[in-house]
């Protein structure tokens, strides 16, 4: 009998402990943050809908939910769970706004995404992922000034986010405006090297050099628009002139060597060319590129923003130069610190 009554004790107290361990919502919610972090989005659905079950108005359970299902395609539900938390109130209601602006663009909906943006911007103006993602919806949406209008002001709030240079050195392209894209180039990888779009970043601008010289070594002057001032067309023409040319049978060395002559000539010629100005392309890039060039700086720049693709070469090139480059990172730090 004795016996009997422990094991009734021991069964009725099980379930209790059961419930006892159950996880909490913000557990549940802890442990999706970690899933969609690692990419398994369908596990963090799972653990997320359980939030959900548990605490109906749970915002940061509606972040993480909207944030997966807009990772796995789902735009819909996207959509559904960042409206419910713009509803509810401010808390993450810009993250929201990006989310559903997302969701927007995935499914096909340029011109919601663009108004939901424009909204987020109003909302929140000094905000610098709300400005680009604007300026990215402009340029979904064909508008290069607007998309180039809303980059700038991006770059204004954050001059060190590097997708917003990105971004606008392919607007600059698809206006017509060669050197201010291959400006904004240059300074995304001074920012990034790591990634596929450092690596088309790098080719596009070999691409650029390229289509100014002939093989064989002749000059080719190539329309400038007329978009561009005075200023950009002089560059323009000039580094056209004077770019060193690349050769069909070119060792990645030799092509290394000719981007980093292109690049130090391209700086000579802003630093001579460049008298000082107020203007966002002069205090973002020629101010830099000039300050650069005058303090011998070009070569470690053209070599750093090279290990994207002639890693090799640049790290035997940096062995023989630790000093030179580790005095350009010095210098790049303190004039970004200004």
């Amino acid at each position: 009998m004795h016996n009997k009554s422990i094991f009734f004790i021991l069964l009725f107290c099980i379930p209790f402990v059961i419930l006892a361990q159950e996880d909490s919502a913000a557990d549940l919610v802890k442990q999706a943050v970690e899933l969609n972090s690692e990419g398994s989005y369908i596990r963090a659905i799972a653990a997320l809908q359980k939030a959900l079950e548990k605490d109906k108005n749970n915002l940061s359970a509606k972040y993480e939910l909207a944030f997966a299902f807009l990772q796995t395609g789902n735009s819909k539900d996207a959509e559904k769970y960042s409206k419910q938390i713009i509803r509810q109130g401010d808390s993450l209601k810009l993250e929201a706004y990006l989310i559903l602006g997302a969701a927007y663009d995935q499914g096909d909906k340029p011109k919601k995404s663009l108004k939901i943006y424009d909204k987020a911007v109003h909302e929140f103006p000094g905000n610098n992922l709300a400005l680009f993602n604007l300026g990215l919806s402009y340029y979904n949406n064909g508008d290069m000034g607007m998309a180039e209008r809303s980059l700038i002001r991006s770059i204004d709030v954050d001059r060190n986010y590097p997708a917003s240079h990105f971004l606008l050195s392919h607007v600059m392209l698809r206006k017509g405006e060669t050197v201010k894209a291959m400006l904004s180039l240059y300074y995304f990888l001074l920012l990034e090297q790591d990634s596929e779009r450092a690596k088309e970043s790098y080719n596009l601008l070999e691409e650029i050099w390229k289509s100014g010289v002939n093989s064989s070594g002749g000059n080719t002057i190539v329309s400038i628009d007329n978009n561009e001032n005075d200023f950009y067309k002089m560059v323009d023409l000039e580094i056209k002139l004077k770019a060193t040319p690349y050769k069909d049978k070119f060792e990645p060395q030799d092509k290394l060597n000719v981007f980093v002559a292109n690049t130090d000539m391209f700086c000579n010629v802003i630093s001579q060319k460049y008298t000082g100005k107020t203007g966002f392309w002069e205090q973002t890039y020629l101010d830099f590129f000039k300050e650069m060039h005058e303090n011998n700086f070009t070569d470690s720049f053209a070599y750093y923003i090279s290990n994207t693709t002639y890693r090799p070469q640049v790290l035997a090139w940096l062995s023989d130069h630790y000093s030179e480059f580790n005095n350009f990172i010095n210098w790049v730090e303190l004039y970004q610190a200004k």
